[in-house]
């Protein structure tokens, strides 16, 4: 699964989608669905990804940083993983920029953009791979480029090519040329998946007119994707848990 969940810094025009009031349906709606690994996106590393680290720790491992002073400061790209079916090996987070081991942005990009990656083993079959997860910037340089750069990466922390699932809100659209390089090693979920949907997952929190799909699972030909979904069910009296639903696919080696 994938899950921008709307940072909790914004005082938001209907005090029905502030994160306080909201927290406990995104909860809901994890523990409903029972996803093996949730990335996240917006996630303040104080107060939501906290929350829903310590929460769900019975049942899930975490990685994850806040991309602002590489410890506990801004939003993360973590994710949570369930102990019971995998073991991770390792583990990292890189900046998307021209400086990746040190907090930064570039690429005309407003904002540190970051990437979290684990490499885990099927606990049944000692099957390994790499799950990747980011939220790349707001501007078509931070796009064409970031991507650039997060393949550069990908071939340097996976040389002997395992599996690879990467994810994340991309801030653009899937026929972006920005995903060009991208779509020459990998493939996107949604559109390979015999059973999927086209829906937005930028809901704009009810605002139809902005709506639009930006956020992406994407898998090495050496997975398989068996369904696609785009989760837009209410969940704890809430329409809409965050302005994205959250996305998942169902992958198989």
């Amino acid at each position: 699964m994938s899950f921008n969940i709307r940072q909790s810094h914004v005082k938001e025009a209907d005090p029905a989608n502030n994160w306080s009031e909201r927290k406990e349906a995104c909860l809901e709606m994890l523990q409903t669905r029972n996803p093996d690994i949730v990335g996240f996106q917006e996630a303040q590393f104080k107060g939501q990804w906290s929350y829903l680290r310590d929460t769900l720790a019975a049942t899930y491992g975490s990685v994850g940083i806040g991309r602002d002073n590489g410890t506990d400061k801004g939003e993360t790209s973590g994710f949570l993983y369930k102990t019971s079916i995998f073991t991770l090996l390792d583990s990292g987070t890189f900046w998307v920029s021209e400086t990746p081991d040190v907090p930064s942005t570039s690429f005309d990009e407003k904002y540190n953009r970051s990437l979290t990656w684990g490499l885990f083993k099927v606990n049944k079959t000692g099957k390994r791979f790499f799950y990747f997860n980011t939220h790349l910037g707001l501007t078509w340089k931070s796009q064409k480029e970031g991507v650039e750069m997060i393949i550069r990466k990908m071939r340097e922390i996976n040389p002997n090519g395992l599996p690879l699932i990467f994810s994340g809100d991309l801030n653009t659209s899937p026929d972006s040329p920005a995903f060009d390089p991208l779509r020459a090693i990998m493939t996107d979920t949604r559109e390979v998946a015999p059973k999927t949907d086209h829906l937005p997952t930028y809901n704009a929190w009810g605002n139809r007119d902005k709506e639009r799909v930006i956020d992406f699972i994407w898998i090495t030909p050496d997975i398989k994707c068996l369904e696609y979904h785009t989760d837009t069910a209410p969940y704890g009296g809430h329409d809409l848990i965050s302005d994205h639903y959250p996305i998942s696919a169902l992958l198989a080696f």
